[in-house]
């Protein structure tokens, strides 16, 4: 009996010190190779960075422009689709939110593959304006029910360009650290 046990945990130790619990072709025990988890985890997190800071920020954007720092709150989203006549003021705010952070998964991911790498402050700074221009600029009139700039206040600008940069910091910094905490050499300090 005793030789059974010390022959099964020398077969234990052999295979953790080779493949790590690895069966043939570099599967996990669970099935699923190394790679396809990390790519499923990369996944995860870039997408709940980008829908919470979506809907974090349509937030505050809601909560000036009720306390009238700016004209343009996040019902702008989907003020040209008709809702009827179930959505009051209330339900569009909330799912307006809810439309922000679900466009912002997409505006996380678009950073993700093409600014991943730079890291500090002020990539964010320059996504944020970037976005600030093709939504006021370029789709404001197309895609949204936005009036020319000149017509709004130097508030409402100000206040707006603010948010956006706010916004684009929060998406690139955390999409940065996300990717560069997969690095092997931080592995186990955050997690």
């Amino acid at each position: 009996m005793d030789k059974e046990n010390n022959q099964a945990q020398s077969e234990k130790d052999e295979q953790t010190q080779h493949g790590q619990g690895k069966n043939q072709g570099g599967v996990t025990d669970q099935g699923q190779s190394p790679d396809y988890a990390k790519g499923a985890m990369n996944f995860n997190k870039i997408a709940s960075i980008g829908f919470f800071g979506g809907i974090f920020w349509s937030t505050v954007s809601f909560v000036l422009s009720f306390f009238d720092f700016t004209q343009i709150g996040p019902t702008f989203v989907l003020e040209k689709i008709p809702l009827g006549k179930w959505a009051n003021f209330y339900i569009e705010v909330l799912l307006s939110i809810f439309c922000i952070g679900i466009i912002s998964i997409v505006i996380a991911f678009i950073f993700f593959f093409i600014g991943k790498k730079f890291t500090g402050v002020l990539p964010g700074v320059f996504y944020g304006l970037l976005w600030w221009v093709i939504i006021f600029l370029v789709l404001g009139r197309i895609a949204f029910d936005l009036k020319p700039i000149k017509e709004y206040s130097t508030d409402t600008m100000v206040t707006s360009i603010c948010i956006f940069i706010l916004y684009g910091t929060f998406i690139a910094y955390s999409v940065s650290f996300a990717s560069l905490e997969e690095e092997p050499s931080l592995r186990g300090y955050s997690k």
